[in-house]
């Protein structure tokens, strides 16, 4: 019969002396004498019926068992935290108030869904979640938390990753013929654009060139502030747009647009949960980004740019 012993605390105390290396920095640190540790390791070393470590005065490795074991442990312990959260969050009702923004087109990354289930889930808490197609200064506008592609927070603000986007150029078949195809980006300030005036800078185009990006003033006949309408004018003749892949891809697939200065795109655009860093340790704004992140799609989709 197998003698009684704290498994989880043996655990914990064989994880700490692997990832140190040394029984004596693990007692340290667990504030317990060398023994302690020692007669843990041992204990769980009997419990399992193996070695788990090979001792020498000089060294400490782990046996094939030991590796075998530590892996599964890790997950034990990574599962044990995930429910020990979930029972702070059922005994500490997440309640409140977020105010967040988002483009029109958040429900191509899932974010309107993933709103509305955290929602469901915390009944105390209200959302407000406004959906802008224009820059949101969050604080001056009173916004807890923001869905924002590319820009960079300063050191007041958090960025959490959450996706990231594939801006294209495109043009009709109809106004290439007219016009010509441009073979370079600089090219693009001699053209008809359709310009989507919702970005922070609508009239300067980003590309990538010799490994820098680099940027081009357009100009144009047409500009709307909205992302699916500004694809409409491109693929009715107006001129180039350039835009999130997922708002052409129809058009491309039937014709309607076509890729262009393809070697010249620029990488894919992150996207993520921006919010003030003075709100980092509030437990309903950190359950929320949490919610979002461990619920996020697995695969790479889009949204419009520059919100």
């Amino acid at each position: 019969m197998k003698r009684n012993i704290d498994l989880i605390g043996a655990i914990k105390t064989f994880k700490l002396v692997t990832e140190l290396g040394s029984f004596s920095k693990a007692a340290d640190q667990l504030g317990i004498v060398v023994s302690a540790v020692s007669r843990k390791v041992a204990d769980l070393e009997q419990h399992f019926g193996c070695q788990l470590l090979y001792r020498t005065t000089r060294a400490m490795n782990l046996t094939a068992e030991g590796k075998y074991y530590l892996e599964q442990f890790d997950q034990i312990i990574e599962q044990l935290a995930h429910l020990e959260h979930r029972a702070d969050i059922k005994q500490h009702t997440i309640a409140g108030h977020i105010r967040m923004t988002a483009p029109p087109d958040a429900q191509k990354l899932g974010i309107t869904r993933l709103v509305g289930e955290f929602a469901q889930q915390h009944p105390a808490v209200k959302i407000t979640l406004l959906l802008l197609n224009r820059y949101v200064n969050l604080v001056e506008e009173g916004i807890d938390i923001a869905v924002r592609v590319h820009e960079l927070p300063d050191s007041r603000f958090v960025a959490r990753r959450f996706s990231e986007i594939k801006l294209v150029y495109v043009a009709s078949p109809s106004y290439l013929e007219e016009y010509g195809q441009p073979m370079h980006p600089k090219e693009l300030s001699e053209h008809k654009c359709v310009i989507d005036s919702s970005i922070r800078t609508p009239g300067r185009w980003r590309y990538h060139d010799s490994g820098e990006e680099r940027h081009v003033n357009v100009t144009g006949s047409m500009e709307v502030n909205y992302g699916n309408i500004t694809a409409d004018y491109a693929a009715a003749g107006h001129g180039i747009a350039f835009l999130p892949d997922f708002l052409v891809q129809d058009y491309l697939d039937c014709g309607q647009l076509i890729s262009i200065l393809e070697s010249y795109q620029i990488p894919p655009a992150p996207v993520s949960l921006v919010y003030p860093a003075n709100r980092i340790n509030n437990p309903l704004m950190t359950e929320f980004v949490r919610y979002l992140l461990n619920n996020k799609p697995s695969s790479t989709l889009s949204l419009t740019k520059g919100k």
